[in-house]
């Protein structure tokens, strides 16, 4: 799959970086683990030396003036599957050192707020990337990785998130990213032109409050592969 903020000019790249870049440091523990993982960013979305001088100034010091710039470019991201994307993101750089503090939950819920995402579709992203994590050195065809892959894609659907966007969030990385990423790709594959393209995704009623139904949906799919 390809990052959907690809598609997008350098400025809403920028500010959409900057969000994570702030997320970084908001538990005031910028690591080389984290600064690893933002210049992987940076350089996967083709950012000036200008823009990343902007995304980096996000790390320890976010101008009131840059912030309300930013702010102002998410907001345009409220009808947007894009703005599920950037949470899944969020989650994706607080786990790159194996754990999602306090200061970097409360972060999220709050960007979440601002872009009209409930709580409980932060707290499923959330569990996602927090699961896969927790299956990184899982064999891909191992029934484990199967069955918390299936549970992922009922979770995200039934709270109302799409589960492209959170596939997509892992596409721009190596999978030594966060370790995880094999595990958003395997959950892409699931959407890549099969049955999920057209049912999961394309009608909201079987989507949206149907666990059961998309486990079932799941097991058709990954059965015939």
């Amino acid at each position: 799959m390809t990052h959907p903020l690809l598609a997008y000019p350098e400025a809403e790249r920028v500010a959409y970086l900057s969000i994570i870049a702030e997320l970084s440091n908001v538990d005031r523990k910028f690591d080389e683990l984290e600064r690893k993982h933002l210049d992987e960013q940076l350089k996967a979305f083709e950012i000036s030396d200008e823009g990343k001088a902007k995304v980096y100034a996000a790390v320890f010091h976010f101008k009131e003036e840059h912030r309300s710039e930013v702010l102002a470019s998410l907001h345009s991201l409220d009808d947007s599957d894009l703005r599920f994307t950037l949470i899944s993101d969020l989650f994706l750089l607080a786990l790159s050192n194996g754990y999602i503090s306090v200061e970097e939950l409360e972060y999220v819920q709050e960007i979440g707020s601002q872009l009209g995402i409930t709580r409980d579709q932060v707290m499923a992203i959330k569990d996602v990337q927090f699961h896969l994590w927790q299956l990184k050195s899982t064999p891909s065809d191992s029934d484990a990785f199967k069955a918390m892959l299936k549970e992922c894609a009922s979770n995200l659907a039934a709270a109302g998130v799409p589960i492209a966007a959170i596939a997509g969030s892992g596409s721009v990385f190596g999978l030594s990213a966060a370790g995880i990423t094999s595990g958003l790709a395997a959950l892409g594959g699931l959407i890549g032109g099969g049955m999920l393209a057209g049912t999961v995704l394309v009608v909201p009623a079987i989507a949206v409050g149907s666990a059961w139904g998309v486990k079932k949906l799941v097991d058709l799919v990954t059965d015939k592969k």
